[in-house]
């Protein structure tokens, strides 16, 4: 008999996918947009050019995924340290990826807004808005799994 503690996979996926998310929200432009006579102008957390609305919706990004981590580590550590009994934790995984989805799509809805609408230059998503929208697809399809898996 081996004492091995077997790894779910899923989990780890998730680890991997929410942090690399996290990096590429925080680190790269998740907006851009051309400003006659003065080129590419974009939006980050260091830039100039962000809105309320799209550094909002990256702040609850971050936080959505740094939830997302915490669940799977829940899966992957030895001793559980969230113990729910009445409800599924894939299930709260599902809604917290599909949330990061939504707040992906308002983020880049309020640069566009801002930009495009209101001021009527050309805009377009960065790597920023890709890496959250993908991290937060990737997990719910993850989270769909792994909550199919336990039923």
């Amino acid at each position: 008999m081996s004492s091995e503690r077997k790894v779910d996979p899923f989990s780890a996926l998730i680890l991997v996918i929410s942090v690399i998310g996290i990096i590429m929200v925080a680190a790269l432009l998740f907006a851009g947009f051309y400003l006659p006579g003065y080129g590419n102008r974009f939006a980050c957390f260091g830039c100039d050019y962000s809105t309320n609305g799209d550094a909002a919706a990256r702040i609850i990004m971050i936080i959505l995924l740094i939830g997302q981590i915490i669940l799977a580590l829940n899966e992957l550590l030895p001793e559980k340290f969230i113990n729910i009994e009445f409800i599924n934790i894939n299930l709260i995984g599902m809604i917290l990826s599909g949330s990061t989805i939504l707040f992906a799509l308002i983020g880049l809805g309020a640069f566009g807004i801002n930009y495009g609408a209101i001021d009527g230059f050309e805009w377009w998503p960065e790597a920023g808005f890709y890496g959250g929208i993908i991290a937060g697809i990737v997990n719910v399809i993850l989270f769909t799994l792994k909550f199919l898996n336990k039923i």
